[in-house]
């Protein structure tokens, strides 16, 4: 592939992830207005998503096959060029996949008894999806530069380990932007 192909490919890969995860919080936004749900329903709709996810990943973790021709031959250009570091990372993420599901399945059976309907401010979820979306990005800006301004499977060394290591500060800084923010509205 040559750089322009790959400029392009990034850039499609990068709308197409914004564009998902845009669609998705925006639905499960309108949901919510139009379907009573309680926490722990939407806790065992989110648990079960990612569950699958994890599933899927897992299955697929050696597999660059996608129906989204896009992230087809993303995974096809960064299997070939991280070796084995590849299979890693995707393995590793279908670890933490399974994580945050069973997270979400805790949090389902703690809020069971409460019948408490949800209710999100829309001020909040505004802010929740711009830290959503600029984490993801700067996070994508980065893997993207490290991989395609790598010579060899060689400078992935340690890869899958340092990038979980910045993904756990990451959350962990979000995690308390999003305590004060809720604090400031309280």
């Amino acid at each position: 592939m040559t750089i322009s192909e790959i400029k392009k490919l990034r850039i499609r890969q990068l709308l197409l992830l914004n564009a998902t995860l845009l669609f998705f919080l925006t639905a499960s936004y309108i949901l919510q207005i139009l379907i009573d749900i309680t926490y722990s329903q939407m806790f065992i709709l989110l648990g079960m998503a990612t569950l699958i996810q994890s599933i899927v990943g897992w299955v697929k973790r050696n597999s660059a096959k996608s129906i989204l021709p896009v992230i087809e031959q993303i995974a096809i250009y960064e299997k070939e060029k991280m070796g084995n570091e590849w299979s890693k990372q995707r393995t590793v993420g279908s670890i933490w996949t399974l994580l945050v599901s069973s997270i979400l399945f805790f949090n389902a059976y703690f809020h069971s008894d409460s019948g408490e309907f949800l209710n999100i401010e829309p001020m909040f979820l505004f802010f929740l999806t711009i830290g959503i979306l600029v984490m993801i990005n700067i996070s994508m800006v980065i893997h993207t530069r490290k991989v395609d301004g790598a010579q060899s499977p060689a400078d992935f060394t340690w890869y899958t380990r340092s990038s979980n290591v910045r993904a756990i500060i990451f959350g962990a800084y979000y995690a308390i932007l999003i305590c004060v923010f809720i604090l400031s509205l309280v």
